[in-house]
């Protein structure tokens, strides 16, 4: 992405951009920050029919979640050019909670950093619900599987006909629904000194099965969750289910293939 590549009404809106940094990021999008004579946004786009779906669920998730106390970015502008889809928001500062333990802090700090993670996730849950975020068509488990079978027709995801098939039948036990996030992994929380100030990725946010953030979460990654001490600390903070390993399997290694 260079600046002449950026729609002119974005131009506008942030004013002169001095310079363009791309921080690490992930493969459903090119995010930049946009460095202006005033302050800094981030701005994604997406090229893919898929992404930009997500893309434009993020956006409209963030306008109804910005009003809330949950401490997401502001977002500014979505615009649609051709097959490409554009997100303008706020910067937070900050690093990926990956990174962060990329690094591997102390002992001490890694605990309250974990800590705060699983503190951060019981805010979400216990905050509520957008009224824009409510599906009254059908229970999030059904939309989220007629989603998985359409996604597995037509794009290339990791899940399989066989699993998606298991998955129908090995549904676990309701639960009381929440407000979830929908993709709450360390790569979406944004920390700095150990204290959480930033969730991104929103598009998966929905009146949902907290269980599924929870399972995530705890997905074990280089220096994170790849022992039961981490999990314990983030449980503890969390505190409010305690997910079996079936429940676990079920959302990290079934519902989360499809998307």
């Amino acid at each position: 992405m260079k600046i002449q590549d950026i729609p002119i009404e974005i131009i506008e809106q942030v004013g002169d951009i001095k310079k363009i940094i791309f921080p690490r990021q992930g493969h459903t999008s090119v995010v930049a920050i946009l460095d202006t004579s005033y302050k800094k946004y981030i701005l994604k786009k997406t090229e893919n029919e898929l992404y930009n779906e997500w893309l434009s669920e993020e956006y409209k998730a963030l306008r109804y979640l910005y009003h809330t106390e949950l401490p997401v970015p502001k977002p500014y502008s979505y615009y649609v050019e051709n097959k490409s889809r554009w997100l303008l928001m706020d910067h937070i500062e900050g690093i990926s909670l990956r990174e962060y333990l990329s690094k591997e802090p102390n002992s001490k700090d890694k605990e309250k950093v974990i800590s705060n993670f699983g503190l951060s996730l019981k805010k979400i849950h216990e905050c509520i619900c957008p009224i824009e975020l409510l599906n009254d068509e059908e229970p999030w488990l059904d939309a989220m599987l007629i989603k998985a079978e359409y996604n597995l027709t037509h794009f290339d995801v990791d899940g399989t006909e066989e699993r998606l098939i298991r998955l129908k039948e090995l549904r676990p036990k309701p639960v009381e629904n929440t407000l979830i996030h929908g993709d709450f992994t360390i790569d979406n929380v944004l920390v700095k000194e150990s204290n959480v100030v930033g969730v991104i990725d929103w598009s998966g946010a929905a009146y949902g099965d907290p269980r599924y953030d929870v399972a995530l979460a705890i997905r074990p990654k280089y220096n994170a969750f790849d022992n039961e001490r981490d999990k314990e600390i983030f449980l503890n903070a969390y505190g409010k289910l305690r997910i079996t390993d079936e429940e676990y399997n079920y959302f990290e290694d079934g519902i989360y293939n499809f998307f």
